[in-house]
């Protein structure tokens, strides 16, 4: 079974595969395994994002105050 993936490692893999196919060294074969890899990254970590949202969504509905930036902010003169 394989693990489960978490966002941060996600992000860093996906850090990883940007920086090697930006250093132009790949062959075009292993260039677009990792295009493919990546894409397939991406998907993943936009459906966790997706997901967290949803929770943050229902957590405000159940009467939590949604965050506001700028909230707290103290201003000086």
């Amino acid at each position: 079974m394989p693990k489960k993936l978490s966002f941060e490692d996600g992000l860093a893999e996906l850090d990883r595969i940007v920086q090697e196919l930006e250093r132009g060294e790949l062959s075009l074969e292993d260039s677009m395994k990792s295009y493919e890899k990546a894409k397939q990254l991406e998907a993943q970590l936009r459906n966790m994002l997706d997901q967290m949202d949803a929770r943050i969504r229902v957590l405000t509905e159940d009467g939590e105050e949604p965050f506001v930036e700028g909230d707290g902010d103290v201003e000086t003169e």
